[in-house]
């Protein structure tokens, strides 16, 4: 039997132990107890008598949820912990679940959009309707050039005087692989971590926005099939944060 008529759930699951899953097919190796560490990219001038902050995302326990569409389908909780520097520590429990080929996700709506972000001389602000959304990660096979709706949300838009009402869709789209090499800091982790062929996934709105024709990227995640996410940046009016993955516990 050829690979390729193997049930996904059976690849998700057991896709490392094979090496002939396609070329651009990503396993997500998700289940209880599975836990990814996230160091943050501080600046040169970060003082010493600080400790760099350390997120965590630990996977609770499985369940089932039901799909927008009506389908029953296995989910996992899972809590993710990020410490602030002006908001101290941040703990969300979301679920994460595989559906219509595609790994997604339930998310608060604040922490996943910005409240702002710049553009050219300004600042463009944002404020949303909904508490949380549905997000579509990656396609479970993915290839560079491909383009999905990531999510879909409403609100306003504010760009100086002007304010405009909002409905708002996210994009993503696969760039392209790239090798990520970061030498992490934290003693616990210490030392040079390296994720070979990690494809690059840009989320941007792309549309009109108050008479204007803008593309803004919100965030970019570099995904390394068989481990997740291992390289995020999230872009804000002021800088951006910088995250690795610095620890892996299967």
């Amino acid at each position: 039997m050829k690979i390729r008529w193997l049930p996904v759930a059976f690849i998700i699951l057991f896709g490392c132990r094979y090496r002939g899953l396609p070329e651009g097919f990503f396993v997500y190796p998700i289940g209880e107890g599975v836990v990814w560490y996230y160091e943050e990219d501080v600046p040169p001038d970060y003082p010493d008598s600080l400790p760099i902050p350390l997120d965590s995302i630990v996977t609770l326990k499985e369940t089932l949820i039901t799909a927008p569409d009506g389908e029953k389908v296995k989910a996992w909780k899972v809590r993710k912990q990020h410490e602030s520097s002006y908001a101290g520590l941040i703990v969300d429990t979301n679920t994460v679940f595989f559906h219509t080929s595609a790994l997604k996700e339930w998310l608060p709506t604040a922490g996943l959009f910005p409240d702002s972000v710049p553009y050219g001389s300004q600042t463009i602000y944002f404020e949303y309707d909904e508490d949380s959304v549905l997000v579509t990660w990656i396609p479970l096979y993915v290839r560079p050039g491909i383009e999905w709706i990531m999510t879909s949300s409403k609100g306003r838009i504010i760009i100086g005087n002007d304010t405009c009402s909002l409905t708002l869709d996210i994009w993503g789209k696969a760039q392209g692989y790239e090798d990520i090499t970061y030498l992490a800091q934290t003693d616990r982790f210490k030392g040079e971590k390296r994720y070979e062929k990690s494809i690059r996934v840009d989320y941007f709105i792309k549309g009109g926005v108050c008479n204007l024709g803008v593309e803004i990227t919100l965030l970019r995640i570099w995904w390394k099939s068989g481990v997740g996410p291992v390289k995020n940046v999230a872009i804000t009016s002021s800088d951006s944060l910088v995250t690795y993955l610095v620890g892996f516990k299967p």
